[in-house]
């Protein structure tokens, strides 16, 4: 598929770190701030990130010239699977300055990306304290990318509507839903609006459904539920960092989709410091080794960056 040109892109957020505290500084002005606190092993069962309390807001500008590296990425990419479109939105948490940006407002399908917007409506749907089955679905659903979860809460949810309640509620400018209702996987997003969907996770909504959330992320299994090796992009190329991650794959007739997301932090004194995002459309027929690895090269240009 050939990525989209979407709409106009929306407001800019960042975190400002002061002291011990993180605050986020969002042009969309989000209410209640927060950001993570403590790091942990990436590999680490059980555990979720401490949350702090804000400090200050202002707003900053979105830098002028960010395309340098992703274009570096993009380069790796197509060396290593030739005819892939990409679409990358990394940002530094801390000053708001974007890290790597190309074709941040163009549209790529979310494949099981679009389980975080899944999560989230059931989340929102039970005034964010969800009952203990809701509680393990969100669990494996989001750590083991468990289709048939994502099925019967797509189906609970009202299909599509779920795509439309929380573009509502994010703000979101390029987000749409599937054509097929059944195919949850076709929504349609842009690198900027998952960066977006990540800062809504990470600030608007109340600490224990956040924690659920990127509890499960940080602790995504190697394995998927369906059998893919689901560490390809992020896990694989930021090696010795802790990461929270939403990976999506699929194919179709006419493209094979792979997108790696996600939170990422250098080191235990810059926790979650980065917002990492890569999506993909790469040829119909690629395989997942070649289409991941492929992801992988080019997130590995990432490390110098990512200090």
């Amino acid at each position: 598929m050939t990525p989209i040109q979407a709409p106009s892109p929306h407001a800019r957020w960042f975190w400002i770190a002061a002291g011990s505290f993180v605050a986020v500084i969002s042009l969309a002005a989000l209410s209640a701030p927060t950001a993570f606190a403590t790091s942990h092993d990436q590999a680490g069962v059980g555990q979720v990130p401490e949350i702090t309390a804000p400090s200050a807001t202002v707003i900053a500008p979105h830098p002028i010239s960010v395309t340098a590296i992703a274009q570096q990425m993009q380069t790796a990419i197509q060396a290593a699977s030739p005819g892939t479109s990409v679409g990358i939105d990394v940002v530094d948490t801390t000053t708001g300055a974007a890290i790597a940006s190309l074709n941040a407002d163009e549209q790529f399908y979310t494949a099981s990306v679009v389980k975080l917007l899944i999560a989230l409506d059931a989340l929102k749907t039970q005034n964010w304290q969800p009952d203990p089955d809701t509680t393990t679905q969100i669990t494996r659903m989001l750590s083991t990318s468990d289709d048939d979860i994502a099925d019967v809460m797509w189906d609970n949810g009202g299909n599509n509507a779920i795509i439309d309640r929380m573009v509502a509620a994010i703000g979101l400018s390029a987000t749409t839903a599937p054509d097929d209702t059944a195919q949850w996987g076709e929504t349609l997003t842009t690198p900027r609006d998952v960066v977006s969907v990540f800062h809504y996770i990470t600030t608007a909504i109340p600490a224990p459904a956040r924690d659920l959330i990127v509890g499960a992320l940080h602790n995504a299994s190697e394995t998927a539920a369906d059998g893919t090796d689901q560490y390809f992009g992020i896990p694989d190329a930021l090696t010795g960092a802790t990461w929270a991650v939403k990976q999506g794959w699929m194919d179709l007739d006419s493209s094979t989709t792979l997108d790696t997301t996600g939170l990422v932090s250098p080191s235990p004194d810059q926790p979650y410091r980065y917002a990492v995002v890569v999506l993909s459309t790469q040829p119909a027929g690629t395989s997942w080794s070649v289409a991941g690895a492929a992801l992988t090269a080019g997130v590995t240009l990432l490390h110098a960056a990512l200090k």
